[in-house]
């Protein structure tokens, strides 16, 4: 069959559909909603043309669930099946959809699935920097046959060609396809509330974030000026300045009135979200008529048919309906998944105007919207409030602007005194998303090495993983920018030493400007005094910055905002002008260098003598004075010595990793030089952030004896983790559980002496947290008596999928009797709303539960 669109193919996907048809494997980089699946879809349709088959894997199930619809709606039902851990439909149908997670399972047990394999969709694959799942990736393509052709799709990031590289090293000619524009425009605001003065009522304001040319809107600054200057003014004494954050009603009616509905505002918080819903619908707020509110109730019936009544009075289903007949909603990952796929249908019906949700949905299934609202630019990671990499704002405003539908899409950005006006627009303006690799040797990993491979053939493995890749690059550029120093240094202890040369001048006038409001093209003087055109602008993580830039003696170098180590220069630079980069932009070029170097010479004027100089001239190291001289080389000294005294890159040398975890398996009695022992074998099929420690479980014997519901509670342990601060859980289960649980804790206090004696950072310790909820659930409780205030329903559902995930991997692995009672464990918490769900993962959740 030829798919038939109703649209003409953009020109990226002509490009990536000329390289599947060459049977080249392709990257294909580009935004949200460009279009990327297209690519995808072909490859599906030429597998199924030449009688073979076409996997297709996704990060989540939610979007496994999503494209096994669509391929099934465009090839036939019949062709198409599913695997994600907990569903298989049709596993030998001739394409296949699975998470990425379910395809590496099936590498390294060396399924027969993979043998008439033609291509593979890794959907989403910049998710191989994930810290948690991000191997998963890179396992798939290191272990794939080399016929197997590959179609990676990405978001946008800025070294696509370098991944790009890397694949065509591990499997051959790769073509990288780099689309950046948007299918639909964005614009970025900036919203500001402004308090009432002397009675008058408060004022909004919305204005852009980018002036043309993609640099800071300069009239934005004042949101920043004037709230630091009135401290005691008339605003009230002690309440900073005019500007405060806007109120969830005034943001509605900004959107409302502006026509910037439907809208997705993003709130990083699950009690923030449904506080946001629970607010506008308290202060009266509908967005939907009678009819679109009957079209809800409608679909609420037809969805919620089979669920009890019992159940239905402990989810709150009335109050939560009561906000979508509004057109108004909240989605995050402490709602039951029935709950969010009914908010998501609702939402692409355009029966929802307006939701409340957490980054999770930025993650999931195809949702776009007309606007999206960003509440706030930092977000808590569990350590630190940390400012939005430029990554995911790009990934959250990636929703705004629904193709053929908008013509221009919009994200609006909550004012806050924490980020400054140059800081948001310095983030909405840049295009910097570096990918890196997350790659690291698990348990898992080294025990299936040791059971396929030899040692030399594991380390070769590991030596062409993206992560060593990546650091070999790392290394290279290092020792290039190191003897590019060391031989500026000899040139200047030359030159102090009696050089004279007549100087080179950069012409003034500029003014001290911060690293975050730079954009490529400007022209600045650092503290090194010479002229320097900025090639890029990086926000990197506790909200520093980090400029590229080209300097006129030819070298590229690193301008930090503050003393950050390696980087070449530090400190507000001065802003002497603006030029335009050569183009294509090719950095890395030595033709774009020589070109940029020749525009960037225009700043640069030859001084006639040393007695004419200009005062207000800055010197630069091409000939300067000598304090310029000796200060630039009292910096190069410094740096040589800071590289002299620098440590190996330990965390990039896999293969003292990969040891270390070998040294504790053998430590732990799981292998026996390069082999697995009786007790290592069952590792080989666990899969798991706790992997080592559930292989002991099993070869302790701490699960024989107990029944179902009590082996849910024990196996609960080693999945639950209490979210957020607080006391540490507490045992609150009888019968034999305590006298299991100490077992278990002391097992693991023994890992953990191992791992720390090989230098890992030990797992979390086992957490009773939820022993008590799932020991009831699987003995038949009801709903509403195991929810309570701490734990939401959504977290509940979630952490009884973990459950059932390990629950399954522990039939599959243990002795008969234990094997039995997980099985009848599952099957016995596989009810009521658990069974009802989709299966879902949200982004939050452990990777195993994707298996």
């Amino acid at each position: 069959m030829t798919i038939k669109r109703g649209f003409a193919l953009d020109r990226f996907q002509e490009e990536a559909i000329a390289a599947v048809d060459a049977g080249r494997s392709v990257l294909v980089a580009a935004p949200t909603s460009s279009g990327k699946t297209v690519v995808a879809e072909h490859a599906v349709e030429l597998a199924l043309a030449a009688g073979r088959r076409a996997f297709y894997t996704t990060p989540i199930k939610a979007l496994s669930n999503q494209k096994f619809r669509d391929l099934g709606d465009m090839f036939g039902h019949e062709k198409v099946g599913l695997m994600t851990g907990d569903q298989v439909v049709a596993p030998d149908a001739p394409v296949v959809v699975m998470t990425t997670e379910v395809l590496r399972n099936m590498l390294y047990a060396g399924s027969s699935a993979v043998d008439d394999l033609a291509w593979v969709v890794l959907d989403e694959v910049h998710f191989l920097e994930d810290p948690y799942r991000g191997a998963v990736w890179e396992e798939v393509l290191l272990h794939l046959a080399p016929t197997v052709g590959i179609v990676a799709l990405s978001a946008t990031v800025s070294n696509a060609a370098e991944l790009g590289d890397w694949v065509t090293s591990v499997r051959g000619p790769t073509d990288v396809i780099v689309e950046t524009r948007r299918p639909v425009r964005l614009r970025a605001h900036y919203l500001v509330a402004e308090r009432g003065r002397q009675g008058s009522s408060r004022k909004v304001h919305r204005t852009a974030l980018l002036a043309k040319g993609g640099k800071p809107n300069p009239s934005g600054r004042r949101f920043d000026q004037e709230g630091r200057h009135h401290q005691g003014s008339r605003h009230g004494r002690g309440r900073g300045g005019p500007w405060v954050p806007p109120r969830r009603n005034e943001v509605v009616a900004e959107l409302a009135g502006a026509d910037l509905l439907p809208a997705i505002h993003f709130i990083f918080s699950r009690a923030g979200c449904d506080e946001a819903r629970d607010t506008v619908v308290r202060d009266g707020l509908v967005l939907n008529d009678d009819r679109e509110a009957a079209a809800v109730d409608a679909h609420l019936a037809e969805r919620l048919d089979s669920l009890g009544e019992a159940d239905r009075l402990a989810l709150r289903v009335d109050h939560w309906a009561d906000a979508l007949r509004r057109g108004i909603a909240s989605h995050h990952a402490g709602l039951v998944p029935l709950f969010k796929e009914v908010t998501e249908e609702l939402f692409i019906a355009g029966l929802v105007k307006l939701v409340y949700a957490t980054e999770t949905l930025a993650l999931g299934v195809n949702l776009p919207a007309r606007s999206v609202v960003i509440d706030r630019l930092t977000k808590f990671t569990g350590e630190t409030h940390e400012v939005l990499t430029p990554g995911q704002f790009t990934q959250l405003t990636g929703r705004a602007g629904r193709r053929g539908l908008d013509v221009e899409g919009h994200a609006l950005v909550c004012w806050s005194p924490f980020v400054p006006f140059d800081r948001v627009a310095g983030l909405a303006g840049s295009r910097d998303f570096v990918l890196r690799s997350a790659f690291r040797p698990t348990y898992n990993m080294v025990a299936n090495m040791v059971e396929g491979r030899t040692r030399a053939e594991a380390v070769d493995l590991l030596a062409r993983s993206f992560a060593q890749f990546q650091v070999d690059r790392r290394t290279s550029t290092r020792l290039r920018r190191t003897a590019e120093k060391r031989d500026e240094a000899e040139r200047l202890r030359g030159r102090l030493d009696g050089e004279d040369r007549r100087p080179a001048v950069v012409r003034s006038g500029g003014r001290r400007v911060s690293a975050a409001v730079l954009r490529p093209g400007d022209v600045v003087v650092p503290d090194d005094g010479l002229a320097h055109v900025v090639l890029s602008v990086a926000n990197r993580g506790g909200g520093r910055i980090r400029v590229r830039t080209l300097a006129q003696d030819g070298r590229v170098a690193m301008l930090a905002d503050g003393d950050t180590d390696g980087d070449d220069l530090v400190g507000d630079p001065e802003l002497v002008g603006q030029m335009d980069l050569p183009v294509p932009f090719v950095p890395d070029d030595r033709g774009f260098r020589r070109e940029a170097g020749r525009r960037l010479a225009g700043f640069v004027v030859e001084a006639a003598a040393p007695a004419n100089r200009d005062h207000g001239d800055r010197l630069s190291s091409g000939g300067s004075d000598q304090a310029g001289d000796r200060k630039r080389l009292a910096r190069l000294e410094r740096d040589l010595a800071r590289e002299a005294e620098r440590p190996a890159d330990v965390e990039g040398d896999l293969t003292a990793r990969f040891d270390a975890a070998f040294d504790v398996l053998s430590a732990r009695g799981m292998v026996d030089g390069w082999s697995l022992t009786r007790r290592g074998m069952p590792l080989t099929q666990i899969h798991n952030e706790a992997d080592l420690l559930v292989a002991e479980v099993l070869d302790a014997g701490i699960l024989r004896g107990l029944g179902p519901s009590m082996t849910a509670a024990v196996v609960s342990c080693l999945t639950y983790r209490k979210r957020g601060p607080g006391d540490p859980s507490t045992i609150r289960l009888g019968g034999p559980f305590p006298d299991s649980f100490g077992r278990l804790t002391a097992l693991a206090e023994e890992v953990a002496a191992a791992e720390s004696e090989a230098g890992f950072r030990p797992a979390d310790p086992p957490d009773p947290g939820f022993a008590h909820c799932i020991h009831a659930w699987a003995g038949g409780a009801e709903l509403g008596d195991v929810l309570d205030d701490d734990l939401p329903a959504g977290e509940f559902v979630r952490n009884v999928r973990l459950v059932a995930d390990l629950l399954r991997q522990v039939a599959a692995t243990a002795g008969p009797e234990v094997a039995a009672a997980a099985l009848e464990a599952q099957e016995g918490i596989d009810r009521g709303v658990i069974a009802m769900s989709s299966g879902r993962v949200d982004a939050d959740e452990d990777p195993e539960d994707a298996d």
